[in-house]
């Protein structure tokens, strides 16, 4: 039994007939191919999806907090101030003798200007010196080195404090003198001359560069020598090591007495 019609009365009889005669809308192709889409998937009407996702407005991407922005640039900048002071002060001119000038990677200056020597050699470099001068330069507390007259070396920047506690130094001729200090306890100085490679962790030596070949001299503490790509052998308190430019075998013998005088006025003045 079907239920009585509603009589409707003249104005809602009219607005009835507008209704019906109002154009079917068509759906949007794209707007049927999603609802297509999600029938086929099953998504249809899921929460956040469907017909109840259609109007809800895309989500803001957050936007970057005053932390999210200083915190990175602190990093870089404590980074940075670390790796300045891993590196330390560089070498210092604490002594100079002689006339004439030394040249300090190709720049000729005087040995009177201990100032400009110390900014020019501040992170090491290649030094050569006249036959009438000589230079003492020091890293507090790490070793103090003293290049001799008619020297040319190569310096590296001193070992750094916490990282990279390693320095090394090439001899071509001449002489240099090292004393290393109680900072120095784990660091390394690494010496090469064309016959020798020279290995210290601590102690007091010269290294020579004549011209039959290299000697090495140990006033304090043991220093190991060898001829490159050969074993290092070590050399003690009072003893040297002579590498022969011609290949003959090393000699080991007690460490020469100028030396002996020389290292030992080096220590003195260090400790003062």
């Amino acid at each position: 039994m079907s239920e009585p019609r509603e009589v409707l009365g003249p104005e809602e009889g009219r607005a009835a007939e507008a209704v019906r005669g109002l154009s079917q809308p068509r759906p949007e192709a794209t707007y049927r191919d999603r609802l297509k889409r999600e029938f086929v998937a099953g998504t249809l009407g899921l929460p956040g999806r469907g017909l109840r996702a259609v109007d809800a407005p895309a989500p803001r991407e957050p936007r970057p907090t005053w932390s999210t922005l200083v915190m990175p640039a602190a990093a870089g900048l404590v980074m940075v101030s670390a790796l300045v002071l891993n590196q330390g002060s560089g070498w210092q001119v604490v002594g100079a003798s002689g006339g004439g000038a030394a040249e300090v990677d190709g720049v000729s200056i005087s040995l009177q200007e201990t100032a400009a020597l110390e900014r020019a050699i501040a992170a090491g470099g290649r030094v050569i010196l006249p036959s009438g001068g000589s230079l003492r330069i020091a890293a507090p507390g790490l070793m103090t080195v003293e290049i001799t007259p008619s020297t040319e070396a190569m310096l590296s920047r001193p070992p750094a404090r916490w990282l990279g506690r390693i320095a090394s130094a090439e001899l071509a001729n001449g002489e240099i003198r090292v004393s290393t200090g109680s900072r120095f306890h784990g660091s390394r100085l690494m010496v090469r001359t064309p016959e020798a490679a020279v290995e210290v962790t601590g102690t007091t030596l010269a290294v020579i560069r004549e011209p039959t070949g290299t000697c090495v001299c140990v006033m304090e503490g043991t220093v190991r020598v060898g001829a490159h790509g050969k074993e290092m052998m070590p050399v003690s308190a009072g003893r040297r090591r002579y590498l022969f430019r011609d290949g003959r075998p090393p000699e080991q013998a007690e460490m020469r007495p100028i030396e002996r005088v020389k290292l030992g006025e080096m220590v003195r003045e260090g400790r003062r």
